[in-house]
């Protein structure tokens, strides 16, 4: 452990040095910096985000076809493995790369929950004053109410993300097993967390719209194809059939 603290030391360092800039230069209040230094955090690795977000939607859209091959191929393990992996060749998909930019992310992340849980002398030689609104940042919150808007904006975040229906069960017990684990951390760390869990919800509903509407263009693309050799009769049935199907969906 110690040797992947000695990792992450130069990223915390650089955090640190952002909280006492912001602190002596922009706002003295440890809270706002808190929040300030989330923002920077989460803007920096926006573009890992969105190739998360993006590569988690393309395999939603790819889901049924998933389905399919499963109950398919359902008594033939080998063969199923052996088509899925040539779907995924053939739509050109990874299925590990909407895992990786998380990964990318985890030692940023893991530093800035040092740097709050355990700020060094850097810190705490600024710093003179950790109380924001009605806690003291390096204590718990007495009245347990960043716990409880942790949990429930990590629900909604995660909530956002699932696109499998299996892990819908999992969607509802991941926030409160976090909830039951960071009732004891210090206030400051429940700032970083509700901050980043509203930046999550507000930016995936950014992508999702975004990817909605590339989707949306992309199938009236297909669509035109798919009628251009039709006769009228043909593009109204044609017509018809999508248009059911979407009321399905």
């Amino acid at each position: 452990m110690s040797q992947i603290f000695k990792l992450l030391q130069p990223i915390q360092n650089v955090l640190e040095y952002i909280i006492v800039f912001l602190y002596e230069n922009v706002i003295s209040s440890y809270g706002v910096v808190i929040i300030l230094l989330t923002v920077i955090v989460r803007l920096v690795l926006t573009p890992l985000t969105i190739t998360q977000t993006r590569s988690m939607a393309r395999m939603q859209k790819l889901q049924p076809y998933l389905k399919e091959l499963q109950k398919k191929y359902k008594d033939d393990r080998e063969k199923l493995q052996q088509e899925t992996m040539e779907f995924y060749k053939k739509n050109n998909v990874n299925p590990l790369a909407g895992c990786l930019p998380m990964l990318l992310q985890l030692p940023v992340f893991y530093a800035l929950f040092q740097t709050l849980r355990s700020p060094t002398e850097r810190v705490t030689g600024v710093v003179t004053d950790f109380n924001f609104l009605w806690m003291n940042l390096n204590e718990r919150d007495p009245y347990y109410i960043l716990v409880i808007l942790m949990v429930a904006t990590m629900f909604l975040s995660t909530r956002q993300t699932t696109t499998d229906p299996k892990q819908s069960k999992f969607m509802y017990i991941l926030p409160l097993v976090f909830g039951f684990i960071s009732w004891q951390f210090p206030a400051g760390i429940l700032v970083y967390w509700v901050t980043t869990n509203i930046w999550s919800i507000g930016q995936q509903w950014i992508v999702n719209r975004i990817v909605k509407r590339g989707s949306d263009k992309g199938e009236k693309q297909e669509d035109k194809k798919e009628t251009a050799d039709l006769t009228a009769e043909e593009q109204h049935e044609l017509a018809r059939k999508k248009k059911k199907r979407r009321k399905n969906k």
